[in-house]
């Protein structure tokens, strides 16, 4: 209670009466009469004011006169009352319902969320909270894990189909073509050097001198030899292979195409072939074994682990990468107008589900604060906070009543 405001209200009481005792030897003179009139009025009315508001929290002077210290009498009335227009009144489901119905709490929340990434405590805050997460991840788990995962892939993989795809891609790329250029090219070079030519045409000769015949073929086959060496048979090879490879090289070419079609008629009798897919299979389980999955797994995770820190750890980390991030999927969020819709339709039932589990906890946090006090300090507590008011209201009776108190004792001067 403001102790300025009772000290107040007992000076207007002091004065009403000290009013009406100085004018009571004087009550001959009429002006006098006519101000006891008002000091009395205004005493009757300070006193009426001074007993009611005491009324409400104490007995006046201890008397316990009936219908007097209202409020710890009836405390659990106005308590209850108190709780009832709480709930029904200012904070009822209703005008919950209303406000939040109102309010598009997913755009405000994201709207905050964008402003509060513009600062530069957030953006440290981001950093550091991103290394720290990095430190709760389990990475002795992750090599175990993915090592698993692998090998469940490969072995959920049949190698046949998957050979099959790929050489459908390589045939649509015309892959084999390109492979055969290749091959081409690299023939002709070794074909055309000339070490080639003297294996060539030595090979050639010494066919020739082991020909088994007899008779006039003897001599045509000698007689060619005397006239080609070794030198002139690579030669006369070598020109011969160049000109083949030249011709195989071109599109369209005959020899080409059907080179080509074979290939691929192999290549497929050898994939529908059943001993390929096991082949394969057991190739890819050799693979597997080979490749040291366990050891491979955990150097792949401990790199992963480093360059991500070292990444967090940068300066700029999070004004170039989760910033832009997180704006990004911000703007994506808002931009998704049913997603929007239904994002706030989801908050606005969820919360409205919290309101109708926890309104009636209102009531009961108020009844709790309540009764935690005793009637001395719940008295004191609302004093303090309306007591100035109420001894107003004592000061205004005094003067009231010395009003309406001057305007009776006219009266009675005319009547």
């Amino acid at each position: 209670m403001s102790g300025k405001a009772k000290h107040t209200a007992a000076v207007s009481l002091g004065v009403m009466a000290a009013g009406f005792a100085a004018t009571i030897p004087w009550a001959d003179y009429t002006w006098v009469r006519l101000l006891q009139s008002g000091f009395e009025a205004g005493l009757v009315g300070g006193l009426a004011d001074w007993f009611a508001v005491t009324a409400l929290f104490r007995h006046p002077l201890g008397i316990p006169i009936p219908h007097t210290a209202l409020l710890p009498n009836n405390r659990k009335r106005v308590t209850e009352a108190l709780i009832t227009t709480v709930e029904q009144e200012l904070i009822s489901k209703e005008s919950i319902h209303s406000k939040l119905a109102g309010l598009k709490i997913v755009s405000r929340g994201l709207e905050g969320a964008e402003r509060v990434l513009e600062s530069d405590k957030t953006q440290q805050s981001i950093a550091v909270l991103c290394e720290r997460l990095l430190d709760y991840i389990p990475w002795d788990r992750i090599p175990a894990l993915l090592e698993k995962e692998i090998r469940q892939r490969i072995d959920a993989l049949e190698a046949a189909p998957a050979l099959r795809k790929a050489l459908d891609q390589v045939y649509q790329h015309q892959g084999d073509e390109k492979a055969l250029d290749f091959l081409l090219d690299l023939a002709e070079q070794l074909a055309m050097t000339r070490e080639t030519q003297h294996r060539l045409g030595a090979m050639a000769a010494q066919a020739m001198h082991g020909l088994q015949t007899n008779g006039f073929m003897q001599l045509a086959v000698n007689a060619f030899l005397g006239f080609y060496n070794e030198e002139k048979l690579g030669a006369m090879i070598q020109q011969f292979l160049w000109n083949a490879i030249r011709d195989m090289k071109r599109q369209g070419n005959k020899n080409r195409l059907a080179l080509l079609a074979e290939l691929r008629v192999r290549l497929e009798r050898w994939l529908a072939d059943p001993e390929t897919a096991d082949t394969l299979d057991a190739w890819k389980v050799r693979l597997l074994d080979n490749l040291d999955l366990s050891a491979r797994t955990e150097r792949w995770v401990e790199q992963l682990k480093e360059r991500l820190v070292e990444t967090v750890r940068e300066p700029e980390f999070a004004e170039r990468y989760a910033i832009p991030f997180l704006k990004e999927l911000l703007n994506r969020i808002r931009e998704d107008e049913e997603g929007m819709e239904k994002l706030e339709q989801w908050v606005h039932e969820q919360l409205g589900r919290w309101v109708e589990a926890n309104h009636s906890k209102i009531g009961a946090l108020i009844r709790e604060n309540v009764d935690r006090f005793d009637n001395e300090t719940l008295i004191a507590l609302m004093e303090d906070k309306i007591g100035s008011d109420l001894q107003w209201i004592r000061v205004n009776g005094a003067l009231c009543g010395f009003l309406i108190g001057l305007v009776l004792g006219t009266v009675k001067l005319f009547v």
